[in-house]
């Protein structure tokens, strides 16, 4: 049912972005932090309405931003493990959080962290089963020995060039999970072994995402500098680190003559974690291109996100806020406390990388008029497409997440959308377009408001 008129929409799809990518020489990717449920997260995004887990309106302010880039990386710190559903210290999160960030534009997820092993044998290998169901690339946790040989490192291509993703943990809680399970934990031999690995399949960029480090603690350890040198003396490109809980510095630098870009921690993406400097974190984005001499990273821009709850009908909102005046454009829609806690946030943050960080990196949301526009919109009214008849399980195809959405009302009705549209017409253009790709027979036209969503005629 994922499939269902599919390939004419990929089709459609390719030639919409078809003149972009052929102008295109560099591969983007963004990396984001720790992805968590905490039992309070689990609670909020029940909907006794649809019965369903919803986490959609949460991502959509950073929507845009991973649909910016070719490859987007997650770190996944939670099992897949069914019912009952359980936040710290044992995490297991609904299938529908995995389904949002494939929806979000995330397409790798990695898996190994210490928190892999929470639900035991059965944990593991539900989550590997809801990622392969998904269709979502993947790496960290395998099944067996033979799984891992066939698609570890894990092999992405675009534009010409080959990217080996690698991903490590430095422990798992001191739980376990018995052969042929595998848990890739920080190991300098297996590491060593699986960049010459990657290096024999020819891999133009290796990036290492490594789970380390001392939980909110503002800066690198002894541990993280020496496993980060040893990956560069094996000739990876980046490293890229998760686990503390808070951002760390970003170092954009040259080893032996080579461009090399390390994010020591990219800190929460999203959590239930209150306690200042765990409210947030950042998301890394970087540009690279190959060229005659090898690889290089043209650039490195971050985009700093808070963590902020809000209630809405019967789902409490978990949003996930690049640094933007909300307030301005929709007033209150940010309470006076978390405001100040999201401008102290964002100022730590920035205060840690004035001090610490290597070569210049930019916050880049307002760098992006069509960002600022369409948060404009979703803070006063937009016309949209609704799909009446169509599953959400349609927002799990990678072609068509970066043109559907999902979004509740206050009554905690669910609609499918496409397109974010200043006018009727605009939205009438859009419906033509839904209907030649065959996604749906039963369209709508409607206005969006942050409270409800009503048609309008045709």
């Amino acid at each position: 049912m994922i499939r269902i008129h599919i390939s004419k929409a990929k089709w459609l799809f390719s030639l919409l972005v078809a003149f972009s990518l052929q102008a295109q020489k560099d591969v983007s990717l963004l990396f984001v932090g720790d992805v968590m449920q905490h039992d309070g997260q689990i609670q909020a995004a029940y909907n006794e309405t649809t019965g369903e887990y919803e986490y959609s309106d949460g991502f959509k302010f950073v929507k845009p931003i991973i649909n910016k880039y070719d490859f987007a990386v997650a770190n996944l710190e939670v099992t897949l493990a069914g019912k009952p559903y359980k936040g710290y210290p044992q995490f297991s999160a609904p299938d529908q959080l995995a389904e949002t960030l494939i929806q979000s534009g995330f397409n790798v997820i990695i898996t190994a962290n210490n928190h892999s092993c929470d639900r035991g044998s059965q944990g593991v290998l539900r989550t590997l089963d809801v990622l392969d169901e998904l269709g979502v690339k993947h790496t960290g946790t395998f099944r067996n020995q033979a799984e891992r040989d066939k698609n570890y490192p894990l092999m992405l291509e675009k534009n010409g060039m080959k990217i080996a993703m690698l991903n490590y943990t430095y422990g798992t809680n001191g739980l376990s999970v018995s052969a042929p399970l595998i848990i890739n934990y920080i190991d300098s031999a297996v590491i060593r072994k699986d960049v010459a690995r990657a290096k024999e399949l020819k891999a133009d960029l290796i990036v290492c995402n490594m789970h380390w480090g001392i939980e909110y603690k503002p800066l690198p350890n002894d541990y993280q500098k020496k496993y980060e040198q040893f990956c560069y003396d094996l000739g990876v490109d980046m490293v890229i680190g998760n686990h503390p809980h808070v951002v760390q510095p970003i170092e954009k630098k040259e080893v032996n003559g080579k461009d090399k870009l390390t994010v020591w921690s990219l800190g929460n993406f999203v959590s239930n974690m209150s306690v200042r400097y765990t409210r947030g974190g950042v998301m890394l984005g970087t540009h690279v291109e190959k060229g005659e001499e090898g690889i290089e990273i043209k650039s490195a821009e971050d985009w700093l996100v808070y963590v902020y709850k809000r209630q809405e009908g019967p789902v409490m909102q978990y949003y996930i806020l690049p640094d933007y005046q909300y307030n301005r454009v929709l007033p209150g829609f940010i309470g006076e406390t978390d405001l100040e806690k999201m401008k102290e946030f964002f100022s730590d943050s920035r205060k840690l990388y004035a001090e610490n960080n290597i070569d210049v990196i930019e916050q880049k949301v307002l760098k992006f008029p069509e960002i600022t526009s369409l948060y404009k919109k979703y803070l006063t009214s937009y016309y949209s497409v609704e799909l009446t008849d169509a599953s959400d399980e349609l927002l799990k195809n990678e072609n068509a997440n970066a043109f559907l959405h999902g979004t509740l009302d206050n009554a905690g009705k669910e609609y499918i959308l496409s397109g974010v549209c200043e006018t009727i017409e605009q939205a009438e253009g859009n419906a033509k377009f839904i209907e030649d790709c065959g996604l749906s027979k039963s369209l709508r036209i409607v206005k969006v408001t942050p409270e409800r969503v009503e048609e309008v005629a045709r």
